[in-house]
């Protein structure tokens, strides 16, 4: 508990609270909305479900739209500030760097990992976004690949609002986005666009980027519809470089390292699904989804003054199934058949080049560092039974089993593998909500989740052991308050163990061994008076390497590495009068060990301080947006070894701003 201790005393500097929004939620339900609850949003689950709204979305401008997860209760990200690889992010204990992938990311029900798990979200704007709907935890059991600390599911707008918004912002950004939704008879349909591009904070940091999406529904009937989804989006970025050196990077957090005046890259994403949703009498509703999508990254980069510039390519093709039956067999109950398929093929290449100043691949024998060639399979199932025997109690208990299958190609050595013998993958799930009062409720859930091996490490070479996939096992316990309009509050304590748990360093698999990951919870909100409304959250974090791997037997006891002590969230708003509001967030991290070794000291704490307000002039509302007010020093780090002996540093922003003009039609 020493973790704890040293965290809360952290914290302590933030105990003036201040944050923003409203709760809205359907009986029994543990959920902290940030802003308005979505109008139709409900949950099954029992835990730490967290909305944001549409308002608190659409003010956000930023590089990367992951980078909207900000506000989200117990979420961290690791911002690489490198080009297209440029932020992550993180929950409940796993690291934000890409080392452990560990939560499904979905838009519109439909899956967003690249393979090695990677979130990708950049194919949307923010004024494209309806809601963003966090649940942290292993018993939701939806989903099977990646879904081990739990997932993000990210909801489009579908509304008949018509807006375009023009900004225009620090380090000469500049950027443009729109939304139009319409309405005829049995057919409705929308359209979303964004343009954003500028310099960076740092030299070299050059971006431009854009996305377009369309989607159309038709109802048949009050029982049939059709909807179908399309997306484009390109991002292509100039990258800064990783600084070598602590205190280079402190003493030039704009500057670009001469090595990598090469770095930068580009992707593309492209989308098609199609959703079908019909009914069957009162009692029986069939939802099918269908998808392809690609996602294709090309990427230069040289990490050190002694290295030399690679290049980078993956093009990863996606299609998938996704069907769900839901049958009420009597008031109260209710029983769900979840299935899923999802295929992956999946081209990984990295070259040397001809020159560490050009980007021109060297393609001979001696230039390939790899050209690997694999399907990957997923196949899912689940049965949900569901039961709300009276006002008071709701409970659902249920269980998921997938299976993985694969086939992987060396094309520069010829050598084939198929996948690991994995077997069924089963995992039981429950969760279970208790309204003591009308203004308390107590909930529960336990779940079991899984880690798969991903790229090469996924398939059985000749002369290899068998693998098996890491379990994990996680239950949470907690109370949600809402004693009136003042104060909606969630406190939990959360627990996870995971078996054989592996990370992925540049791409090779290394086993940890047997961890253990705790931490508290707490999200809050509420409304002090018509015109005043905060909202907040802080999760306190510990991870301990329990047993390590036999190779790793020193790093006993140590915490896993990339994984801040506390993260923390606090908000304000002030509607000064009816056509102004602001708003003032506070974001803060505590610092994390680079390394299983817990060598060369703890990095990435910061506390962040950002304002916003909107002006409604009548025709258009003008947006102000501050960020980091107090100009303050924040970096990520990473370490590619246990010595800290290679370590990696990219500066975050500093003070920046920016103006906006929107028009509603």
């Amino acid at each position: 508990m020493s973790h704890y201790l040293k965290s809360a005393l952290g914290m302590a500097g933030l105990a003036l609270i201040v944050a923003n929004g409203h709760a809205e939620q359907k009986a029994l339900e543990s959920v902290v909305v940030i802003g308005k609850a979505p109008p139709a949003f409900a949950t099954d689950l029992a835990g730490s479900v967290d909305v944001l709204s549409q308002a608190e979305l659409a003010y956000e401008h930023v590089d990367d739209t992951l980078e909207l997860f900000n506000k989200a209760p117990g979420i961290y990200l690791a911002r690489y500030n490198q080009g297209i690889i440029n932020t992550d992010i993180a929950m409940r204990g796993f690291a934000g760097d890409g080392v452990t992938p560990h939560a499904r990311l979905l838009i519109d029900g439909i899956p967003a990992n690249l393979h090695n798990g990677y979130n990708e979200l950049d194919q949307l704007f923010p004024l494209s976004i309806a809601s963003i709907a966090v649940f942290k935890g292993t018993s939701d059991p939806r989903y099977g690949l990646y879904n081990i600390a739990g997932n993000y599911n990210v909801t489009t707008r579908r509304d008949d609002g018509r807006e375009i918004e023009l900004t225009l912002g620090s380090f000469d950004t500049r950027e443009v986005q729109g939304y139009a939704g319409f309405a005829h008879g049995a057919l409705t349909h929308s359209y979303a666009g964004g343009y954003r591009s500028g310099q960076g904070y740092r030299d070299r940091q050059d971006l431009d980027k854009y996305a377009l999406a369309g989607q159309w529904q038709w109802e048949f009937d009050a029982a049939k519809a059709l909807r179908v989804i399309a997306r484009q989006a390109v991002y292509k970025g100039d990258s800064p470089g990783y600084f070598n050196d602590r205190q280079r990077a402190r003493a030039n957090p704009r500057r670009s390292e001469p090595f990598a005046g090469e770095d930068g890259g580009e992707k593309e994403t492209r989308h098609l699904s199609a959703h079908w949703r019909q009914d069957f009498g009162a009692d029986v509703e069939w939802q099918l989804k269908a998808y392809t999508q690609t996602f294709e990254r090309e990427r230069w980069v040289r990490f050190s003054r002694a290295g030399a510039l690679q290049n980078r390519y993956d093009d990863q093709h996606q299609w998938g199934l996704i069907s769900v039956l839901s049958w009420l067999p009597a008031a109260g109950w209710r029983l769900d058949w979840g299935a899923d398929y999802e295929f992956q093929d999946v081209l990984e290449q990295r070259f040397r080049t001809l020159s560490n100043n050009s980007r021109r691949r060297d393609r001979s024998a001696a230039g390939v560092v790899r050209n690997r060639s694999y399907d990957f399979s997923s196949y899912g199932a689940y049965l949900q039974l569901l039961h709300e025997p009276n006002e008071r109690l709701r409970w659902n208990i249920a269980l998921r089993a997938d299976w993985l299958d694969g086939d992987y190609r060396d094309r520069a050595s010829g050598e084939q593998r198929g996948m690991h013998h994995f077997g069924a993958i089963i995992q039981p799930k429950f969760n279970m909500v208790y309204a003591l009062w009308d203004s308390v409720n107590v909930f529960a859930n336990l779940g079991r989740s899984f880690q798969h091996p991903f790229g090469k490490s996924a398939y059985r070479g000749a002369n290899e052991r068998a693998r098996d996939v890491s379990v994990n096992d996680g239950w949470e316990a907690g109370v949600q308050w809402s004693p009136s309009a003042l104060l909606n509050l969630r406190l939990s304590y959360w627990q996870q163990n995971a078996s054989n748990e592996f990370i992925n360093v540049d791409g090779v698999n290394r086993n940890v061994g047997k961890t253990d990951r705790s931490g508290f919870d707490m999200a809050f909100n509420g409304r002090l008076s018509d015109a005043w409304s905060y909202w907040g959250n802080v999760a306190l974090i510990d991870s301990e390497i329990v047993r390590a791997a036999a190779s790793q037997r020193a790093f006993e006891g140590n915490q896993l590495r990339g994984i801040p002590d506390y993260v923390a969230s606090l908000g304000l708003n002030y509607q000064i009068t009816p056509r102004l509001v602001a708003r003032v967030h506070l974001d803060a991290q505590g610092d994390y060990y680079i390394n299983e070794a817990n060598a060369g000291g703890k990095f990435g704490d910061y506390t962040l301080l950002s304002a916003s307000a909107d002006y409604d002039i009548g025709p258009a509302t003008v947006k102000f947006q501050l960020n980091n007010i107090t100009n303050a020093y924040h970096e990520y780090v990473f370490d590619f070894g246990n010595d800290a002996s290679f370590t990696v540093h990219s500066p975050g922003a500093g003070i920046n701003g920016s103006v906006s003009v929107n028009w509603r039609f």
